[in-house]
């Protein structure tokens, strides 16, 4: 424990600068090492690498006094944290470089810091639960990620703590993102559910109320604002009624929800097609704190969400696979070519599908000039949802690479992957497009600071 209190005051020491992380990898290497620690020492590790970097005290003087228990994981320990290379973050000329700070709640692999980063915000706290998702979050960023939200938000009985108590323990950050889980109200997720009895949406205890638990770091840290994302379902979900109950939530938490509501279905829905090959439809809100958004309503006019104009042929899936060369295309049908018998047992599955006249075919990508489909987490099972076509039509096709769902979630090249394929293809399916993100991020930034 001497040896770790030495650490967190190292940590401590380090001026926040943008290489704040070249003395963490050893820290976090040392702290790994540590084998009879009363919190697990991927958690102190987690602690660390948020004190390094943003120095913030309400971590540290609670840590100290044992106010709050970490979650056990088990993850990172053969290999130390990289150095954090933030000097190509900033990669279009309107981009901003404002001294802002963020939080990245659901945080999955760091979409949303990628694009809060690029405009020169600082992490101040994440989370995220899925432990593989944590590593790729770590081994990008260098900061590992908190586990469960829940774990500042409510206590041992799963009662939500007082705001005054989570203020205590969490950090405040100008702006909080936060992709909350999606598949209660995503269209497979509402029909699978209800095929098999299960509650979804805001009636579904395991996720859907874990929207609250935004709202709670909201009312406890009062951001200056904070930027959701959802799936495209949200807005029709339960005939409108979920959504009429977050508007409603976010409305008495004392934020202001941007675009403007017009009670259509394709409200707030923005489509990546007009950043990338890939027709994948999401919700994004931006909420503005009360005060600010009366006080700069004032002085600029309402914040206006960014257009996303989709040009006629401009992006392809053809563009995508190009961009990976990571591999040649005869490497990559070794690598990830599905075999003859699941080629087979699609095909069949298509013919019976066909017969019941539903919607679900395999998509062979005949014409790469097109752009891909929605990326999905589940892609990793067999590939149905985006196929490549061989040279040779008699031969199986191949799934994409886990480098090109990256690409096409706007990812950059150099983006840390997983080796194993089932985690790379799910953190890219439940993923946010990086440059839809970004694009908000700094429509966002320079109307609160600029």
């Amino acid at each position: 424990m001497d040896h770790l209190n030495s650490l967190l005051r190292t940590a401590l020491s380090e001026p926040r600068t943008k290489t704040w992380a070249e003395s963490l990898g050893s820290a976090v290497s040392a702290l790994n090492s540590i084998q009879k620690s009363a919190t697990p020492a991927i958690e102190i590790g987690a602690l660390t690498s948020h004190l390094a970097h943003h120095q913030d005290s309400h971590l540290i003087q609670s840590w100290k006094k044992n106010e709050l228990k970490l979650p056990t994981l088990d993850c990172l320990k053969k290999q130390p944290l990289p150095h954090f290379n933030s000097t190509n973050l900033k990669r279009h000329p309107t981009d901003n470089w404002i001294d802002f700070t963020f939080m990245d709640l659901f945080a999955g692999i760091g979409g949303f810091h990628l694009a809060l980063s690029s405009q020169g915000g600082t992490l101040a706290f994440a989370s995220e639960i899925d432990n593989s998702a944590r590593t790729t979050y770590a081994m990008n960023f260098g900061v590992i990620p908190f586990g469960d939200i829940r774990t500042f938000t409510r206590n041992a009985r799963g009662d939500p703590r007082p705001l005054r108590e989570i203020a205590k323990i969490m950090p405040r950050a100008d702006i909080i993102a936060a992709g909350f889980p999606c598949q209660p109200f995503s269209l497979a997720g509402v029909s699978s559910r209800n095929f098999h009895g299960i509650e979804h949406g805001l009636k579904c205890e395991a996720q859907g109320t874990l929207f609250e638990d935004i709202l709670l770091v909201a009312r406890a840290t009062k951001p200056d604002a904070l930027i959701l994302e959802n799936v495209r379902n949200l807005a029709s979900h339960d005939s409108g009624k979920t959504i009429r109950v977050i508007r409603s939530e976010i409305t008495k938490a004392g934020y202001q929800i941007f675009p403007k509501w017009d009670d259509s279905k394709s409200w707030a829905v923005i489509n990546s097609l007009s950043v990338i090959g890939q027709r994948r439809k999401r919700v994004y809100m931006v909420c503005i704190r009360n005060d600010l958004a009366k006080n700069l309503a004032s002085s600029k006019g309402p914040f206006e969400m960014p257009k996303f104009p989709l040009e006629k042929r401009k992006y392809s899936l053809r563009q995508v696979i190009e961009a990976d060369n990571e591999h040649s295309e005869l490497v990559k049908f070794k690598l990830y070519g599905i075999s003859k018998k699941l080629w087979l047992s699609h095909q069949k599955r298509d013919k019976n599908h066909a017969l019941k006249n539903n919607g679900f075919r395999t998509n062979l990508m005949t014409d790469l000039n097109e752009p891909a489909p929605t990326l999905v987490a589940r892609y990793y099972k067999d590939g149905k949802d985006c196929l490549v076509p061989h040279q040779d039509r008699n031969r199986p096709p191949r799934m994409l690479t886990p480098r090109e769902c990256g690409l096409l979630q706007t990812f950059p090249p150099t983006f840390w992957i997983p080796a194993s394929k089932t985690p790379a293809y799910k953190q890219f399916g439940n993923a946010i497009t990086v440059e839809v993100a970004r694009v908000i991020a700094r429509s966002l930034t320079s109307y609160l600071y600029t």
